[in-house]
């Protein structure tokens, strides 16, 4: 153990044993925590302890973005009124102009905007490579990266990289490697879905994913007409024909998933396959509610995430943690389908537990600490009393809230600033390049 401890006092802290008042977390210098509960009275006066106290502040773990697109923060509004299909082909007319500093500032803009609401971890499909992975270390965040791909002689983003399907299957398990002890990284395959990658393809990455335990991340029946296409194609279900191509073998994260039967949820269950709920995307594309109730009631393994912002169009996981509570009480009409306290820790410790990042995601004792402060001071705050702390953050509290942010015990934002990232110039760097992409776009 280090020598020193970091010890943050709040007016209270959410813990897996419940909501403690007057609450005090301490972490040491490897970011480990080593107390969780009441604080204690001689913290403050112990010389190895650098004390914050962050009086009108609660506690909780970090927000776990359980599926986003990070980069595509540069297409922010894009075809914000049209349904699933039209929507894609809108958005990758635009990727076909993207370049790699592109990509690089908009996964900098994803960052800035979920660390400063409180996102610690996120699981990502995009082009990936070792320069954009460090952007990631730099910034103090965690991620499973999966670079996205469609079909071996594909290029899914040629202004970006010359690198086809075939390609980023390889890059992938070189990249694994190289980050195979990395606390913040961890690597995946990213086949994009059932209805852009040929068969053959996926039953390669799924043999290869096994043999070098390498995780998966796709899409699967994120909209009704996938279904349908899939079925006629193959004649099967999309979970179904991804199962016969030996997919779920390995260690799968599946986004979407909102039109699966009772079939796949008990198949997904049976192999241990991780989802991501994505309520507000799914809302706003207009494809549907997937079926959380059912997902628990079957023992899923559930992450919840925002998608890219080109389809929600903000990464506030606070926004899904609320949505993803109330939506299926009303299309249920029943107030005690979801509770709050389920979705927050999805949001947090099964979420962290989905992306493979199993020692964060709860403040007790032994994890490391990804946590984060928020304001109790705010009118939607007030009355506030620390028995109604899940309350709070699962129907009152927003990303705007967030306060301090700690990712394995490295502060990384603080009161509004951010202490690992440039983001003035970032926001600004971005702006430049989609005015850019626009340009592009009407010359078509």
């Amino acid at each position: 153990m280090s020598d020193y401890e970091t010890v943050l006092r709040a007016d209270a802290m959410l813990t897996p044993a419940g909501v403690v008042a007057d609450a005090e977390l301490a972490f040491d210098g490897s970011g480990r925590i080593t107390y969780a509960g009441s604080a204690r009275p001689d913290a403050a006066s112990a010389s190895d302890r650098v004390v914050h106290e962050l009086a009108g502040q609660v506690l909780m773990p970090g927000l776990v973005n359980g599926h986003t697109h990070s980069a595509m923060t540069l297409l922010r509004g894009v075809s914000d009124d049209e349904g699933f299909m039209p929507w894609l082909a809108a958005v990758q007319a635009l990727e076909q102009h993207l370049t790699h500093d592109d990509v690089a500032v908009g996964l900098q803009l994803a960052m800035v905007e979920m660390i400063e609401t409180g996102t610690t971890a996120f699981a990502d499909m995009y082009h990936w490579d070792a320069e954009l992975i460090e952007l990631v270390r730099t910034a103090g965040m965690r991620a499973l990266v999966a670079l996205a791909s469609f079909a071996p002689d594909a290029v899914g983003f040629p202004g970006v990289s010359p690198w086809n399907g075939a390609d980023a299957t390889e890059q992938t398990e070189a990249l694994a490697a190289q980050y195979s002890r990395d606390a913040q990284v961890r690597i995946a395959y990213g086949p994009h879905a059932p209805y852009t990658c040929p068969p053959e393809f996926l039953s390669d990455i799924a043999r290869r994913a096994v043999a070098h335990g390498i995780p998966i991340h796709t899409h699967i029946s994120e909209s009704a007409a996938e279904v349908a296409q899939i079925e006629e194609r193959y004649g099967a279900t999309p979970a179904a024909h991804l199962d016969a191509l030996g997919l779920f073998e390995a260690e799968v994260l599946a986004a979407h998933c909102v039109h699966l039967t009772e079939d796949e949820i008990a198949l997904l269950a049976r192999t241990g396959t991780a989802v991501s709920h994505n309520p507000v995307s799914n809302l706003k594309l207009g494809n549907g509610i997937a079926p959380l109730p059912e997902w628990q009631t079957a023992g899923l393994r559930i992450s919840l995430g925002t998608d890219s912002v080109a389809s929600n169009n903000t990464l506030d996981l606070f926004e899904e943690i609320k949505m993803g509570t109330i939506l299926h009480r009303g299309a249920r009409q029943d107030a005690a389908i979801v509770r709050a306290s389920d979705v927050l820790d999805i949001a947090t410790r099964r979420g962290a537990e989905a992306i493979g990042f199993p020692e964060t995601g709860a403040l007790e004792a032994g994890r490391l600490a990804d946590v984060i402060a928020l304001d109790i001071t705010g009118s939607a705050a007030i009355p506030f009393e620390p028995a109604a702390l899940v309350s709070h953050l699962g129907f009152s509290a927003t990303g705007g809230d967030v306060r301090h942010v700690f990712i394995g015990g490295r502060h990384v934002y603080a009161e509004g600033e951010h202490l690992t990232l440039d983001a003035d110039a970032i926001r600004l760097r971005a702006a430049e390049a989609r005015a850019r992409l626009s340009a592009a776009a009407r010359t078509d």
